[in-house]
Parts: C-alpha cells; sequence; structure tokens
C-alpha cells in the first residue's frame, strides 16, 4: 500500500487533488459498464441493494477517514512544535556565543551557521525516508568540538562554559526528536482498511445501475470521498509531500545569523587596529 501512497505524496497538492478523484471516479463510473459489457445482468432489485450497500461502506469510510485525519494532523502539530523548539535553542546558543568576545566564538558560530545550512540542504531531504544526515552529523560534531576547547580561552568563565554546554545539549536533543517526529506516519492498519474500503466501494459499483444518469451520481460520491483521501496522503508526512513543514523558519533565521556572524568577524579583526 505505501509505495501508492508515496507516488501520490510526491505529486503537488494540486496534481493529487485532480489525478486521484478522476481515477476513482472513472473506475466506480465504467464499472455498471464492464459488467454489461461482459454479459453479466443483474435485476434491478440488486442494483439497489448495490446503492444502499455503497453508501452504507461510504458512511464507515468517511468514519476511518476522519479519525486517520485527525492523527495525521496530530503529527504535522508536533513537527512544527519540534521545529519551533530547536529554532529556539539554536537561537539561544547563538546568542550566548554573541556575548563572548573570541576568535574560538566566533569559529563556534560558524560551525553553527554550517550546521543549521546542513540542515535545510540535506537532512530536510533525508528526513522524507526518517533518516538523519551525515553532514549534519559532522557539522554538530565540529561545533561539540570548537565550544569543549573555549574552556581552554580565558575570556570564557566556567558558568559561561556551563551555560554553553546546556544550550549545546538542548541543541542536539531538540534534533533527535526533530529525527524522531520524521518517521510519524499513519498506522498500516488504517491504510489498510483505508484501501479495504476504496476496494470494497469499487467492486460494489460493479453491480449498480447502468444507466448514465446514476453512475453521474455514484461518481460524484466518490468524487467526495476522494478528495478527504487526498488530504490524508498529502498531511501523512511530517517533512514529506506537499503540505510538509518546510525549512523556511530555518532559512531566515540563518540569514540573520549571518549577518550578526559577520558583525562579530568584523569587529574581532579591527579590535588589534584599535589598540
Amino acid at each position: 500500500m505505501m509505495p501508492v501512497v508515496h507516488f501520490f505524496q510526491s505529486l503537488s497538492f494540486t496534481q493529487c487533488t485532480i489525478l486521484l478523484p478522476l481515477l476513482l471516479a472513472t473506475l466506480v463510473f465504467i464499472m455498471p459498464w464492464v459488467r454489461k459489457s461482459l454479459g453479466i445482468e443483474v435485476a434491478g432489485e440488486m442494483s439497489d441493494s448495490a446503492n444502499e450497500a455503497f453508501g452504507a461502506i461510504a458512511l464507515f469510510f468517511v468514519f476511518i477517514a476522519a479519525s486517520s485525519l485527525t492523527t495525521v494532523q496530530g503529527f504535522q502539530k508536533d513537527g512544527q512544535k519540534v521545529t519551533e523548539v530547536e529554532l529556539a535553542h539554536i537561537t539561544n546558543l547563538d546568542r550566548e556565543l554573541v556575548r563572548i568576545d573570541s576568535e574560538r566564538a566566533v569559529k563556534a558560530r560558524l560551525h553553527l551557521k554550517t550546521y543549521m545550512t546542513a540542515i535545510i540542504e540535506k537532512e530536510w531531504k533525508t528526513m522524507e525516508n526518517g533518516l538523519p544526515s551525515d553532514d549534519v552529523e559532522a557539522a554538530l560534531g565540529q561545533l561539540i568540538s570548537t565550544i569543549n576547547h573555549m574552556e581552554e580561552d580565558k575570556k570564557v568563565s566556567e558558568k559561561m562554559l556551563e551555560s554553553l554546554e546546556g544550550h549545546l545539549e538542548k541543541v542536539s536533543d531538540s534534533r533527535d526528536e526533530r529525527i524522531q517526529v520524521s518517521n510519524l506516519h499513519l498506522s498500516f492498519i488504517y491504510w489498510d482498511m483505508i484501501f479495504a474500503f476504496i476496494g470494497i466501494l469499487i467492486v460494489i459499483s460493479f453491480f449498480y445501475h447502468t444507466a448514465v444518469p446514476k453512475r453521474i451520481g455514484l461518481a460524484g460520491k466518490m468524487i467526495a470521498l476522494a478528495f478527504t483521501l487526498v488530504l490524508i496522503i498529502q498531511t501523512d508526512g511530517v517533512f514529506y509531500g506537499d503540505i510538509a513543514i518546510k525549512p523556511t523558519a530555518y532559512s531566515a533565521s540563518l540569514a540573520k545569523m549571518k549577518i550578526r556572524t559577520m558583525d562579530t568577524a568584523s569587529s574581532s579583526s579591527e579590535s588589534p587596529n584599535k589598540s
């Protein structure tokens, strides 16, 4: 089932909204015609029963779809919260480094900038599969190493170093939480039930009335159900798909860090001349 979901998630929201309802509506529209072409006749009572069965199964589908949509929207909220917390920790670490007038602090901020760049350009892609990025891991390692060596700097007090290490630990932990959230997906049980209901509806349409107006009405019902399915598919993936969380806030924060880092580096290089 998941390859089907991944295919529709790879499409834009507009493309998925057009393709999936059109596909399902076409299937239920042509099924009665296929039955007639095969020479299989059913009584009118059978077609009426198929209509009632279609409505009953559709109600069950709506119930499962609503539960699924609530679940995946909860995942999206978790992802939004995790990214906001991570950005707050990164910003706090950056502010702590700004307060320290030393070359190692400037170097640490450059590593922090590299770390954020790797998150945006590398890890956001690997998170589509719920995996961390080696580039981000390497950048984090450089940042940790630089801050650990700041204890050798006379300008850094023990209290400052403890504060830096505390912020650094929060940055690392928040990254782990983000990776964990990237693995949140709708349970296979839900997907099995969703596709089972869709399959049953298509099978029921095989015994439906062959009259074109009735088939158009049936296709309309399927389109309404398909729109709900589109919402579930497009939101099942915190960092994957057209509605996924994007690293926009990270890019904005990084742009501000670049300006501040340049200012700090500039002031550091000018200070010897002034003395």
